[in-house]
C-alpha cells in the first residue's frame, strides 16, 4: 500500500525562511549549512552466493550524507562482477560483499548518496537516443490487482505502478532520491526565483513554468488551467473517496493564477515546509473530469476512474480486466516532455495469483519483470534463467494498524501486549530476507527523519501477559482472557497473499499465547483497500486489527493524513482521510501542524522525532520490519532501473526497451 510520497526539504526552505524574516515574518531560520548530513546510523552488509548462470543485483545501502561514495570490485575466476553507486536515501554506511561461482554475473549497487541542500535537485533527463523501438514489456506486481487507476482514489502501490506510467506528475523523483522536473521546465525553488513569501509575508507562492506544447493523449493541449482544476477538482465540497489524497495541503492554496497557458502560481495561504513533496502532484484533465458529477462518489464510481481515456504519461490505458490484466499502449502525444516517445509499443501487467506463480511464469519467459516477489522465495528467484534478481531498499514497512474505535483497542496495555508478544526477529527468519530489519517507528530508516534513538520494541510474552494482568484482562478456563464481560477476542484482516496468510498463522500463535482468540480474514486488496464508495474494509472501519505494508517518501510529511484526527473517514467527511487507526490524540495533531508550520528543517526534523516518540510511546501501531523490494527482471530488458520511491519501479518506463 501506499501510503507514500519523498524527501527532506532542507535549504531550499531555509532560503525561503530568510527572505520571509527580511520581510517581517518571525519564522525561525535554520543555519546548518548545505550539505550537512541530516540522518545517522546503519551499515548495511550484502553477501550472496549465486549459482552458475543467474545474474543477482543487490541494491544496498543508500545513504543521506556529505562526500563520496567508494566502490570496491572482487571478481573470482570466470566471473563478471559490476560494482555501481548510485540509488536512493538512507542514513548510514554500506559495505557490499559477493562470492560468485564461475559463469555468474552478480550485480552489486551500493552507497547511493543523497546530500542535503543544493544536491537535492537533479536535472534529469532519460535516454532518448539508444534504445531499440517496438515490443511489449509484461510485468506483474505479485498477489494484487489495482482497486483503480485515479491518482486521488487509490493509495495501493500496486495502482501506482500503473498510474506512475499513465500521469506524469509536475516533478518526480529520481532513483537517486532527488527531484528533477518532468512536466515542468525547472523545480521549483528560490535560487531560480520561483518560490518567493507571499505579498503580506505570511504565505508563499511557488510558480510552476510547464515545459511548451504539452498534449493530452487525446492530442488536446495540457495547460495551467488543467492544475487549477485539478486544485479546484480536490477541494471541491462534493467530493468523497479521496483515499489516495492529502486533502489538508491542497486546502492550504487559497487560489491557482494562470497569467498564461504554461504559468500557474500556487499560493498557499501559510507557510508549508512539505511543498516540494507536494508537488509530485499529477494533473487532471479539466476537459474530462469537469464532466463528472462527484456527488455520492459520482468520481470513484465513474468509468473514467477504472479505465482512464485522456491522460498525459508515456502510456495510455488500452484494456482493463478485472483481476487479470491490464494493457496500456504508447501515448504518441508524449512526446514533447522529453523530446521523444516510449519505445515500448506496450506495457502489460499480469495478475499472477502469487509469488509462486509469478516465478514460474518468469521462468516460462512468460514475464519480463516480475515485482513484489515474497522474500521467502528470494532463493528461487535468483534461479530464474536468462534473468537477473534485484533487491532494492525501500520506504515500505510492515505494521498492524489497531482500530482505536474499538474498545478493546482503546486500552493501550493491550495494544502494548500484543505487541510485544511477537518475535519479530523470527517472523524475518522464517518469512523474509536476511536484508530485511525490524523497525521502531513508521518513518523508514532510509529517511533523514527517522528517529535513530528508538528501539524495536522486545520480545516478551512474559511481560505481554503481566500488562494484561495488571489492565484487568484476566485469564479465563477457556483459555481466553476477559475483561467486564468482553473477551479479548477479534480478527486480524490483511491481504491474501501467501506470505500475509503464513504470518498471520504464527502471528495467531503467538497471541494465542497470551491469551487472545484471534481469527483470520483475507481480503482481495481491492476490497482491503478500497475507496469509501466502494465500501472498502479499512476506509469503512469495518476490521478490528490489519496488516500491511505502507510506503511513505523521504519526506514524511505524507503521514499527516495517517494520524491526523480529522483525517479518520467518516460518513460526513465522505470517507476522506487515511486515519484508518481512527487515531485521536491533540498531543499528536499539534506535533503534525508543527511540522508543516515552519520552514526551519531543523524544527521540522524535531517535530517528526518527537511524533515518533509519541507513537511508540503509546503503540498506536505496531511495527514488523521493513520491507525490501525482491524483482526479477530478464535480461532482455534494457534501461529499467529500480527506484525505492513511491514514485515505484516503473517511473523511466518512457525510456525502457527491449534489447
Amino acid at each position: 500500500m501506499k501510503r507514500f510520497r519523498k524527501y527532506p526539504l532542507l535549504v531550499i526552505i531555509t532560503i525561503v525562511a530568510g527572505l520571509l524574516a527580511a520581510c517581517g515574518d518571525t519564522t525561525s531560520t535554520s543555519t546548518a549549512p548545505s550539505g550537512t548530513t541530516t540522518a545517522t546510523t546503519s551499515t548495511t552488509a550484502a553477501a550472496k552466493t549465486t549459482a552458475a548462470g543467474t545474474t543477482t543485483t543487490v541494491v544496498t545501502g543508500t545513504t543521506v550524507v556529505t562526500g563520496t561514495t567508494a566502490a570496491a570490485k572482487t571478481t573470482a575466476a570466470g566471473a563478471t562482477t559490476a560494482v555501481v553507486t548510485g540509488t536512493t536515501a538512507v542514513a548510514g554506511t554500506t559495505a557490499a560483499a559477493k562470492t560468485t561461482v564461475a559463469g555468474a554475473t552478480t550485480t552489486v549497487v551500493t552507497g547511493s548518496t543523497v546530500v542535503t541542500g543544493t544536491d537535492l535537485i537533479e536535472n534529469y533527463k532519460p535516454d532518448g537516443t539508444t534504445g531499440k523501438k517496438g515490443g511489449t514489456l509484461v510485468f506483474t506486481y505479485t498477489g494484487q490487482f489495482p482497486s483503480n487507476l485515479q491518482p486521488y482514489y487509490v493509495s495501493e502501490v500496486t495502482a501506482s505502478t500503473i498510474l506512475r506510467q499513465i500521469y506524469a506528475s509536475l516533478i518526480g523523483t529520481t532513483d537517486n532520491g532527488k527531484y528533477y522536473p518532468y512536466l515542468v521546465t525547472q523545480v521549483p525553488t528560490v535560487e531560480n526565483g520561483l518560490v518567493k513569501p507571499s505579498a503580506d509575508g505570511k504565505g508563499l507562492d511557488v510558480t510552476i513554468k510547464l515545459k511548451p506544447g504539452l498534449k493530452w493523449s487525446d492530442g488536446s493541449p495540457l495547460t495551467s488551467k488543467d492544475i487549477a482544476f485539478t486544485w479546484k477538482w480536490v477541494i471541491d465540497p462534493d467530493q468523497g473517496s479521496l483515499v489516495g489524497t492529502d486533502l489538508p495541503s491542497w486546502k492550504k492554496i487559497s487560489a491557482v493564477e494562470t497569467p498564461d497557458d504554461t504559468t500557474a502560481i500556487l499560493k498557499f495561504s501559510e507557510i508549508f515546509g512539505p511543498y516540494l513533496n507536494f508537488l509530485n502532484l499529477q494533473p487532471l484533465p479539466e476537459k474530462v473530469w469537469s464532466k463528472i458529477a462527484l456527488k455520492g462518489d459520482g468520481g470513484a464510481k465513474s468509468p473514467e476512474a477504472s479505465k482512464p481515456t485522456v491522460v498525459s504519461g508515456p502510456f495510455k490505458v488500452d484494456e482493463v480486466t478485472a483481476a487479470d490484466r491490464i494493457v496500456l499502449v504508447r501515448n504518441d502525444n508524449f512526446e514533447p516532455v522529453w523530446g521523444f516517445n516510449a519505445y515500448l509499443d506496450k506495457v502489460v501487467m499480469r495478475q499472477v495469483a502469487d509469488a509462486n506463480a509469478a516465478l514460474a511464469a518468469a521462468s516460462n519467459g512468460e514475464l519480463d519483470v516480475t515485482d513484489n516477489i515474497d522474500e521467502n522465495l528470494w532463493e528461487s528467484a535468483t534461479k530464474v534463467a536468462n534473468a537477473q534478481g534485484i533487491i532494492v531498499p525501500s520506504f515500505t514497512y510492515e505494521f498492524l494498524q489497531f482500530n482505536l474505535s474499538n474498545p478493546i483497542f482503546q486500552d493501550k496495555a493491550v495494544r502494548q501486549a500484543l505487541d510485544q508478544s511477537i518475535d519479530k526477529a523470527a517472523l524475518i527468519k522464517q518469512f523474509r530476507t536476511p536484508k530485511t530489519q525490524q523497525i521502531a517507528s513508521s518513518i523508514s530508516p532510509l529517511s533523514p527523519y527517522f528517529d535513530a534513538s528508538l528501539q524495536p520494541s522486545a520480545f516478551s510474552p512474559e511481560a505481554a501477559k503481566k500488562l494484561l494482568d495488571d489492565a484487568g484482562w484476566k485469564l479465563g478456563s477457556d483459555g481466553i482472557r476477559v475483561k467486564d464481560g468482553t473477551k479479548l477476542s477479534f480478527t486480524l484482516a490483511s491481504t491474501t497473499a501467501a506470505v500475509r496468510k503464513s504470518t498471520a498463522e504464527v502471528l495467531l500463535t503467538y497471541w494465542k499465547a497470551i491469551g487472545a482468540d484471534v481469527k483470520f480474514q483475507g481480503y482481495a486488496s481491492t476490497e482491503l483497500f478500497g475507496p469509501w464508495a466502494n465500501d472498502g474494509i479499512l476506509q469503512k472501519n469495518k476490521y478490528d486489527v490489519a496488516m500491511y505494508g505502507f510506503s511513505t517518501p523521504v519526506d514524511p510529511d505524507s503521514s499527516y493524513s495517517l494520524y491526523y484526527s480529522t483525517e479518520i473517514p467518516t460518513e460526513s467527511n465522505k470517507g476522506v482521510g487515511q486515519n484508518r487507526g481512527r487515531i485521536v490524540d491533540k498531543e499528536l495533531d499539534k506535533l503534525l501542524d508543527a511540522q508543516r508550520g515552519t520552514a526551519d528543517q531543523a524544527k521540522r526534523k524535531e517535530s517528526w522525532f518527537n511524533i515518533q516518540k509519541l507513537l511508540v510511546a503509546n503503540t498506536y501501531e505496531s511495527y514488523l520490519y521493513t520491507r525490501v523490494n525482491n524483482l526479477v527482471v530478464n535480461n532482455k530488458v534494457k534501461n529499467f532501473k529500480p527506484n525505492p520511491t513511491s514514485d515505484t519501479n516503473f517511473w523511466n518506463t518512457v525510456e525502457v526497451y527491449l534489447g
